[in-house]
């Protein structure tokens, strides 16, 4: 499914139609409540694909779909960080909604209205593919693995944790401040209130920040043109489309 670039530019929430409701598109302000890398966990993990999983033996898998992968880990005992990092971004997206998680279905009551959706089986693609574009997901990549193995969902969370620490014994810890770092460069590159920039979407976010960088880098070229330097590495039109 693919969204119509003015309306994720707009801010707007999108409709999400197999559902009967709007997904709100969060701002940067709002993200920064359950902090950067939280974000960054629980979205990843909300679009969940078993093809990306980082496991040799993939058979046990072939099964089960991507949903009920996802489920069975939601409703697993473990209290696993990736499951709560997962629900407080549906709380972003569903600012209104009370979440719910049930064995096949995410719940979504709206009780002021008496009013309840889900994301179930059969509208999970298409959430992922909403969540995957709202917050620009495969336009930067923070990482994160999720291995199952065994008994499909039992020892995931271990087999996550495990990851983690082996990573922190052979990798500096990093923290992620994507949104962050963008927001620092943009304030002070073209002189913007940081305020003001907290209160745009992830989308707006990406947007102004890429084509600042195309803008810097195509200025400089003209300028080391006109001073006569040559052998140049050609720049790309700032002015570019962005999205196609």
């Amino acid at each position: 499914m693919e969204l119509d670039e003015l309306c994720l530019q707009s801010g707007n929430d999108i409709p999400f139609g197999l559902a009967r409701i709007t997904i709100h598109q969060p701002t940067i302000k709002e993200i920064g409540l359950i902090g950067e890398e939280n974000f960054h966990i629980g979205s990843r993990f909300l679009t969940f694909d078993k093809n990306n999983l980082n496991i040799k033996d993939k058979s046990e898998l072939e099964k089960s779909d991507d949903f009920e992968i996802f489920m069975s880990v939601m409703n697993s005992r473990d209290k696993a960080q990736h499951k709560t990092d997962a629900i407080m971004v549906l709380a972003l997206l569903f600012p209104e909604y009370k979440i719910k998680i049930e064995k096949d279905k995410i719940l979504l009551q709206l009780n002021k209205e008496n009013f309840s959706s889900s994301i179930n089986e059969q509208n999970f693609i298409e959430f992922k593919s909403i969540i995957t574009q709202i917050f620009c997901l495969n336009r930067f990549n923070v990482g994160d693995e999720f291995n199952p193995a065994d008994d499909l969902a039992a020892k995931v969370a271990e087999k996550i944790k495990k990851g983690r620490e082996k990573r922190a014994k052979t990798e500096p810890q990093k923290k992620v401040t994507i949104f962050s770092k963008y927001i620092s460069i943009l304030s002070v590159g073209l002189q913007k209130d940081k305020n003001d920039l907290l209160n745009y979407t992830v989308p707006q976010l990406i947007d102004e920040f890429e084509r600042y960088i195309l803008k810097q880098d195509f200025d400089l070229y003209v300028k080391a043109k006109l001073a006569g330097a040559k052998d140049l590495e050609e720049v790309k039109n700032w002015m570019e489309d962005l999205h196609s």
